[in-house]
């Protein structure tokens, strides 16, 4: 589109009437003298340079207000965006860029590696402020957004941020119980295992009921939980150390990678290179192979017995709490099952529950065995047999 501007003119005119016979009648209307400022003639979408720029843009240090600066790289501000549901994440990339002379467009990419571009390549911003919501982001990995400005000389200016996980999934994780079966009248516990790409939260929430998962509380309802993070493994010194004790059996899940290792050692070493993405592996002792999962045990994926396997989860990456209800009034042939609400700083949020404790406090029914002369009931504790686990020992007479 084509403008044309006058600044200025000016003109000085004369004006002369006279009345004759009661009529107005004029003798003179001219102009005597004028003056007009060069015509500016131009394109509206063509920003000449008024000097010469041979600077590239620049990229001023990331602030909320005048006195407050915020945390992060300089000119470049990222986060994953909170509250929304996983299966519509987002992120929010926002840039400040600083060029006196000339205009700046703005592009960034996405990579696995500092300056990377192998996940997005070079996309215009459009915009100082970007909210784009995806979930073709790889999860469980480092990501690395670089951002490009360019001015109108064509020189540009880098500025990097990056995202430890893109977190696209709720926590996993399950909750292991003491026991299967327990004649105890007044206790249950169990272990929580949480495993997840973000953050926890502080405080979570645990319950039991007579079912598994959300509704799950019509026993003890929801109260406070706190979950912390697990150790390396003691009395272990080689990369064994930072699973957990093998359990037999394989997760019934797709694993992200498989290669064959001598020993279950290797196996390990090889899961370790993903700090984030691999959480546990499972390792086959006949054929050396090596499994390895971004999930546990759980929700999204069982443990099933096959051949030589072994499963080993990550320590370290995880969190576990353990859980203990004590002065309940437990009944006999009750299943109770003991759930768990854990949230992460993303808000998302998932119920992990124990596959249940039977309550028992009847003794194993024999056959007729004739007339007895006499049949009692008694409180055996750890002397019944020399197999027996001498765990939370009741005191109830439920040994015939």
């Amino acid at each position: 589109m084509d403008l044309i501007l006058v600044p200025l003119k000016l003109d000085l005119r004369a004006f002369a009437e006279l009345n004759i016979l009661y009529q107005m009648v004029t003798v003179f209307d001219a102009s005597i003298w004028s003056y007009t400022t060069p015509t500016i003639t131009r394109n509206i979408f063509t920003t000449p340079m008024i000097v010469a720029d041979s600077s590239p843009p620049e990229f001023p240090p990331n602030s909320v207000s005048s006195r407050k600066k915020r945390e992060g790289p300089k000119g470049c501000l990222l986060e994953q965006v909170k509250n929304r549901s996983p299966l519509d994440a987002a992120f929010k990339l926002e840039v400040s860029t600083l060029d006196e002379t000339s205009q700046v467009k703005l592009f960034y990419s996405i990579g696995t590696q500092h300056g990377g571009t192998n996940v997005v390549d070079w996309t215009e911003m459009g915009g100082a402020s970007l909210l784009v919501p995806t979930n073709d982001l790889p999860s469980g990995v480092p990501l690395y957004w670089t951002v490009k400005a360019r001015n109108s000389q064509g020189l540009e200016a880098f500025s990097y941020c990056m995202l430890q996980t893109y977190d696209t999934s709720i926590p996993a994780g399950r909750i292991d119980p003491s026991y299967q079966f327990s004649s105890h009248p007044s206790k249950i516990s169990g272990t929580v295992t949480v495993f997840d790409d973000s953050t926890l939260e502080r405080s979570h929430e645990k319950a039991v009921g007579f079912s598994s998962g959300q509704y799950g509380n019509e026993f003890v309802t929801w109260d406070s939980l706190d979950i912390d993070k697990t150790t390396i493994r003691d009395g272990v010194d080689n990369d064994l150390k930072y699973f957990s004790v093998p359990r037999d059996g394989k997760l019934t899940t797709l694993n992200f990678k498989t290669a064959n290792t001598s020993t279950a050692v290797e196996c390990a070493r090889l899961c370790l290179e993903y700090p984030i993405k691999c959480v546990s592996f499972d390792y086959e002792y006949h054929s050396e192979t090596c499994d390895m999962y971004e999930v546990v045990q759980g929700p999204r994926a069982t443990l099933r017995l096959s051949g030589t396997y072994k499963n080993f989860e990550r320590l370290g990456v995880g969190h576990s709490s353990y859980v203990l209800y004590d002065k309940l009034d437990l009944h006999h042939a009750t299943v109770y099952y003991i759930n768990a609400k854990v949230t992460n700083t993303l808000g998302y949020t998932a119920y992990i529950t124990s596959l249940g404790t039977t309550v028992d406090f009847t003794p194993p029914f024999t056959g007729p065995l004739g007339k007895a002369a006499e049949v009692k009931m008694q409180a055996s504790r750890c002397s019944a047999a020399v197999t027996q686990r001498c765990i939370e020992v009741t005191w109830k007479e439920n040994h015939k």
